[in-house]
């Protein structure tokens, strides 16, 4: 039975309707739980402003609070158990600093003007190749 015009108009309507809402909820369900942002900022920045409001001793305890996905490997290069996990790297200011996201324990808060996280990507335009791992970028105060 062919549907009439009548019909056929509202539940197109409303199909659309719940279409844009399941790819509401989708999106919002994706976003990292302490990653809140000032309208117009930048998720991918935790600024000083942020940084006061948390009251922690280092920057791997900032890192630990906003982006807790960053402190661990982006995977493996190999199958092989016995490969390293691809690591991810720190840079302090414009300068690389570590492969190793520890080291962002020697890196007091007071010192940390913003930290910006850069994908592998993201990484490997800004700051070469070898960055697979993605990186931590501290922005220090002085």
């Amino acid at each position: 039975m062919a549907s009439t015009p009548l019909t056929a108009g509202p539940a197109r309507r409303f199909n659309a309707a719940c279409m844009v809402l399941v790819f509401a909820i989708a999106v919002a369900g994706c976003a990292h739980a302490n990653t809140a942002v000032a309208p117009g900022g930048d998720p991918m920045m935790v600024t000083e402003d942020q940084i006061d409001q948390l009251r922690v001793a280092n920057a791997y305890d900032i890192v630990a609070q906003t982006h807790a996905n960053f402190l661990h490997s982006r995977g493996r290069e190999s199958q092989n158990p016995n490969v390293p996990a691809i690591p991810v790297h720190v840079f302090v200011d414009d300068t690389y600093y570590s492969s190793d996201v520890n080291s962002l324990r020697d890196i007091t808060a007071q010192d940390v003007m913003a930290i910006r996280f850069y994908q592998s990507y993201e990484a490997q335009y800004k700051f070469g190749s070898g960055h697979m791992g993605g990186v931590i970028q501290v922005i220090t105060k002085n």
